[in-house]
């Protein structure tokens, strides 16, 4: 459903549509502070916190539009913490631009809310041209982005348990090397998942046979070859979009 600015509040009375007025917001997890100029003098007009909520969202682009009529909304972290934020305005049809979060050594009056807020509304008053038009994330990018980050993440645990049985290996007491020192990757995760040792209190090798035991579970399945962690691209657009499975026969 499609938020208007005039569904949420009214312009104030007597500023009509030719109070102009732009806004910046810094945004937290909790949290989101907005600060709102004059569009034509850079006058401050006013600023306040509201909740990281959709209620909250609702009293931000009420606030601002009590000023005037939006020209544009600077907001911080539109792919982070200002994700929310960016759909509502942008469902609301409220011109949105990324503000570049100042480095700490650009701080030079210190750091808080609403001087980061209002130095966000000055920065998309003085650059409304230059500034990226905020991403929206709510597309078939970002479910891919979403799929693909599960897949990421299942690559990245899988070579740190290769690299911790590998360490272990080294380790391990004598009895242990010698059963699995000659397998490759592929036996030697098999060979692990055959095992049965001990309980781990029992010896230093059945502790190890323990571990390796647990850490075999976290190296599969193969990502890649997994369907629960490979994307499935096709049932989202008829147009053309990236490959998210290897091809057959690739490794």
């Amino acid at each position: 459903m499609t938020i208007t600015t005039s569904e949420v509040i009214p312009l104030r009375d007597g500023d009509g549509p030719s109070a102009r007025v732009v806004a910046g917001v810094d945004t937290h997890k909790d949290t989101h502070h907005v600060a709102v100029l004059d569009a034509g003098t850079g006058a401050r007009l006013g600023d306040m916190p509201v909740p990281a909520t959709m209620n909250g969202y609702r009293q931000l682009l009420g606030f601002i539009a009590s000023f005037g009529l939006i020209v544009l909304v600077g907001v911080e972290g539109t792919n982070s913490y200002g994700a929310g934020l960016a759909r509502f305005l942008a469902d609301a049809g409220v011109p949105i631009r990324e503000v570049i979060r100042p480095k700490r050594a650009q701080r030079r009056r210190g750091k808080s809310d609403p001087i980061d807020a209002y130095a966000a509304a000055a920065q998309a008053l003085a650059e409304p041209d230059t500034l990226p038009v905020a991403k929206t994330a709510d597309g078939p990018v970002e479910q891919i982005r979403v799929l693909m980050a599960v897949r990421r993440s299942a690559m990245k645990a899988r070579v740190a348990a290769l690299r911790q049985i590998t360490s272990l290996l080294i380790t391990a007491p004598d009895e242990v090397r010698a059963r699995f020192r000659s397998l490759d990757t592929g036996k030697l995760i098999d060979a692990l998942a055959a095992t049965r040792p001990g309980a781990a209190v029992d010896t230093v090798a059945t502790a190890t046979g323990q571990a390796l035991r647990r850490l075999r579970a976290d190296t599969r399945p193969s990502p890649p070859r997994s369907p629960r962690s490979t994307p499935n691209c096709a049932s989202w657009s008829p147009a053309p979009r990236p490959r998210c499975s290897p091809p057959q026969g690739s490794v």
